[in-house]
C-alpha cells in the first residue's frame, strides 16, 4: 500500500521524534556528568565515556525516528 504523507502525518513523526530524542539525549547527558563526576574524570576520559555513550544514544534515536515515520505514515493508522 502506499504510504499517507500529508502535513499531519509529518507533523506527529516530527513531534514523536524530536520528544524522544530530547529524553534520550537529557538521559545521556545526565550519565556522563554523574559517572564523570562520581569517578572524577578528567576532561579526555570524560570525552572518551561521552563519545562511548554517544554512539548508542544516536543510534536509538535514528531508530525511533525510523519507527515513528513508519508508524504515522502507515495507511491503517490512518
Amino acid at each position: 500500500m502506499k504510504r499517507v504523507i500529508n502535513f499531519w502525518s509529518l507533523l506527529g513523526f516530527v513531534s514523536i521524534s524530536v520528544f524522544v530524542a530530547t529524553e534520550f539525549l537529557a538521559v545521556a547527558a545526565a550519565l556522563v556528568w554523574s559517572v564523570s563526576g562520581i569517578l572524577q574524570f578528567d576532561a579526555r576520559s570524560t570525552t572518551v565515556l561521552a563519545i562511548m555513550i554517544a554512539v548508542p544514544t544516536l543510534f536509538a534515536v535514528i531508530k525511533i525516528s525510523i519507527l515513528a515515520y513508519e508508524s504515522e505514515t502507515d495507511p491503517e493508522n490512518n
